[in-house]
């Protein structure tokens, strides 16, 4: 087999394995020979053939006229000629695109290695910014966050211990006592509001029983039907305010009571409890703080060994990179051979088949001058007559000759060299899953010396490609566990003592007992709260009492029409008109001076009647049953913090520090996932090496292989080619048809004794120009073969009695007539 000694490929087989490469290579090895011996061999048949045809034989010389089946023959023949030029027609057209589609893999196969090779660089360069992403950015945000939670710790566990005790409801407490100098002020607003509201309505009550008094005299003394309409759609002697403002909540002692609770200090009471127990959250962060600069620098050496991990990963890929820039030069560099050299094999290729081209038209001229010319006759002969069929067909005949033992050994070699390439190259290529010649490729590419050359360990080229083509990860690929094993990342804790420092922490997190957070002092103002009368304020009657007109007549509307109806008041009733006009205007002056005021102030009252009622609540019922069960609260949380406090809050540091270090193991358990599953799947990888070798074997090799198989097929079919034309071609040169068969017999009697006798040609001449009338010596009973007459230079001339015919029989030709002038020659009997 294969092996590599010195860097260099050496050939060590044994029998079995020869007898192995036997079978595998035995079909091509003799066609190998077979095409080499047939390339040998056909010169001297050319050589045999052109002397036989120089010697008048092969198909040199014929019979002028047809024999009686050379018709059916030259059917036959031409049909099978046609036949095998169609098939060579196949070959040729496969020939001439093969080797166009051969130029152009061959030229855009630089170009198309060049993209792989950049999309492999495109993908390391992700996946090195993959593996600084993970192992360096968000490493870094995870210290940021475990800090900030270190820092927060004291608040974290302090939020946490008031929610499980209920203590969460002294801020409640706080709240409600925070807000109550907004509900003062809210109190006061409303209080106000309610007064000039009275003060307003008592004035509107007084005025618009005057503009009623005054209407009601005035529309009575006016006897117009306008006046009595109006008095009666406007219901002007019910005219009044309809609102009871009197019958408003009265705000006043809930005001004074939240006002003395307020100058008891009720709020800085409270405050006080939310303070104490917010001190707790204070000393349990001051000795968290004595222990977060532990912790922190035990978690940034996790990050400087998983930021030299990712610098040591990227590196490699960094190598990866640096052969793959060598490797584009190196296409640079076959770019410029390629483009200076392929047009050389090209043109080869393409001369290659125009030689096939040049014989198959060679054959489709003979085929077509064959059948659809005429007979050859001597002189003025048409270009494209049996003749010059026949003079094509030898001339495909001396091609095939001359050129193809050369294109037969170019198809050897070709066909030597494309086996081989496919076997020994793609073969392997497209399936290097145990295969020897890709075994040989690892042994002469030492890829693992590039990558680990402190370390080397079983990486290579085929077990990168399979694993490619499964898509695994660059850690599986290329054995990153050689640099570092992510699975060992699993016991960082005890190698960087976090489990320690973690146990430091919760040593520090602890209660102090005697926690006061709400006082007697405070209780009781908050019961004074409770029974302040805030809660009893009816806050639905606003809404209620309120939801009518101030007035039950709109004075704007009114005012109109009294002063439409003054308008249309017929002369004589001036008194009548003033008074309208004068009640008119104090309508429209009530109505923007009192109830549109009044209007505004009704809303606002509502407005933050329906505001503080929920303000209040506090999620209950009422004020005061939230402020007695938020005391209830608190009351059991200072009692519970007291007495379990200090061992819930160690079970709080215990999750605390279990959640801290678990943060962690999610982060690290997330890189090892993503390294073994994730990071760098090289797929892509795949892709291009596909496309590679798609560029080179699909695109190259299998044109190549089209290429001379197509001439091969050719040259196979030269061989019947080369007997059917030199068949044609003598019976396209034949110039008569078939006579008869008395008149060939005699002619081929004669035409053998021309051929041994050296003055036979005066013995064939059919007689002098002013010959007799023959038609006479023309026994009846051969008045049958009139119509041969035109053609009876080829007669039986056999000598009769007559003295008159012998004297002619050898008397030359004359000078004034050709030749092969025709003439009609018959045998008379006796």
């Amino acid at each position: 087999m294969f092996t590599v000694i010195d860097g260099i490929p050496t050939f060590q087989y044994t029998l079995a394995q020869w007898k192995k490469i036997a079978t595998h290579y035995g079909g091509l090895a003799g066609l190998t020979i077979v095409g080499l011996l047939l390339a040998a061999i056909l010169p001297c048949v050319g050589l045999f053939f052109c002397c036989c045809r120089c010697a008048g034989h092969c198909g040199a010389r014929s019979q002028p006229f047809d024999k009686k089946h050379d018709h059916c023959r030259k059917v036959m023949l031409s049909m099978v000629l046609i036949a095998v030029a169609t098939i060579i027609l196949f070959g040729v057209v496969c020939a001439f695109v093969t080797n166009e589609y051969m130029q152009d893999g061959t030229k855009e196969l630089p170009n198309n290695v060049k993209v792989s090779l950049k999309d492999v660089k495109l993908y390391l360069n992700n996946t090195k910014e993959e593996i600084y992403n993970i192992l360096k950015t968000n490493f870094d945000e995870l210290e940021i966050n475990l800090n900030n939670i270190l820092q927060a710790s004291g608040r974290i566990i302090t939020e946490q211990l008031a929610e499980y005790s209920h203590a969460v409801s002294l801020t409640n407490l706080s709240d409600i006592v925070a807000g109550l100098e907004s509900i003062k002020e809210d109190l006061k607003i409303m209080h106000t509001i309610t007064r000039d509201l009275r003060t307003n309505a008592s004035q509107l009550d007084i005025v618009v029983r005057g503009v009623k008094n005054n209407l009601l005299h005035t529309l009575a003394a006016c006897k117009t039907q306008n006046c009595k309409q109006v008095l009666h759609d406007y219901k002007v002697n019910q005219m009044s305010v309809q609102v009871d403002f009197d019958k408003l909540p009265n705000v006043t002692s809930a005001l004074h009571n939240i006002t003395m609770l307020m100058k008891g200090n009720i709020v800085s009471e409270v405050s006080q409890g939310k303070e104490s127990f917010l001190k707790i959250q204070k000393d349990i962060q001051h000795a968290v703080n004595q222990t977060i600069p532990v912790v922190s620098a035990s978690i940034r050496r996790i990050g400087v060994f998983c930021s030299s991990l990712a610098t040591n990963m990227t590196m490699l890929i960094d190598r990866i990179n640096v052969e793959i820039d060598r490797s584009v030069k190196n296409v640079d560099f076959a770019r410029t051979h390629i483009d200076q050299y392929s047009p050389y094999r090209y043109y080869v290729g393409l001369g290659i088949s125009g030689i096939l081209l040049t014989v198959l038209m060679c054959l489709t001229f003979g085929l077509f001058c064959g059948i659809c010319g005429k007979r050859p006759d001597g002189y003025g002969d048409d270009c494209c007559n049996k003749g010059s069929g026949a003079r094509f067909l030898m001339m495909a005949v001396w091609i095939i000759f001359l050129l193809t033992s050369v294109l037969m050994v170019i198809t050897v070699v070709h066909m030597v060299i494309g086996v081989l390439v496919q076997r020994a190259v793609c073969e392997p290529l497209k399936n290097p899953y145990d295969n020897r010649m890709f075994a040989l490729v690892d042994e002469i590419v030492q890829i693992n010396k590039t990558l680990y050359p402190q370390n080397p360990n079983d990486v290579n080229m085929s077990y990168i490609v399979r694993n490619c083509h499964l898509n695994e990860t660059l850690y599986k690929v290329l054995k990153l566990e050689n640099i570092y094993n992510v699975n060992s990342l699993r016991e960082y804790a005890g190698r960087y003592d976090i489990n320690n420092t973690i146990q430091q922490l919760r040593r520090k997190i602890s209660l102090s007992p005697d926690v006061v957070i709400l006082t007697d002092s405070a209780k009781s103002k908050l019961n004074d709260l409770a029974q302040s009368g805030l809660s009893d304020i009816k806050f639905y009657q606003y809404v209620e009492i309120l939801a009518d007109n101030i007035t039950n007549i709109n004075l704007e509307h009114l005012s109109k029409q009294l002063l439409e109806v003054s308008a249309e008041l017929p002369t004589g009733q001036d008194e009548i008109r003033v008074s309208l006009e004068k009640n008119a205007l104090d309508l429209v002056y009530y109505h923007d001076q009192l109830v549109r005021p009044m209007a505004m102030l009704s809303e606002q009252l509502v407005t933050k009647a329906v505001t503080l009622e929920e303000k209040i609540k506090f999620n209950h019922s009422s004020m005061a049953e939230a402020i007695h069960h938020l005391v209830d609260e608190v009351t059991k949380a200072q009692q519970f913090l007291n007495k379990d406090g200090p061992e819930y809050v160690q079970q709080l540091a215990t999750k605390f520090g279990n959640a801290f270090l678990r943060q962690v193991d999610d982060f690290l358990e997330r890189v090892i996932i993503y390294a073994l599953s994730n990071v760098g799947r090289c797929g892509p990888v795949s892709n291009a090496y596909n496309a590679t070798l798609v560029a080179g074997c699909n695109k190259i090799l299998d044109p190549f292989n089209g290429f001379w198989v197509s001439v091969g097929w050719c040259l196979v079919l030269f061989i019947p080619t080369i007997v059917l034309c030199v068949k044609l071609s003598a019976l396209y040169q034949k110039s008569d048809p078939y006579p008869g068969p008395l008149v060939e017999a005699v002619h081929d009697k004669k035409y053998v004794s021309h051929s041994r006798d050296p003055y036979a040609k005066y013995e064939s001449y059919d007689g002098p120009a002013g010959g007799y009338n023959e038609r006479e010596r023309v026994p009846e009973a051969h008045q049958s073969t009139s119509h041969y007459h035109h053609y009876s230079r080829y007669s039986d001339v056999a000598p009769n009695s007559n003295p008159t015919w012998r004297s002619h029989e050898h008397t030359a030709p004359s000078k004034t007539e050709p030749h092969n002038k025709v003439f009609s020659i018959s045998v008379e009997t006796q």
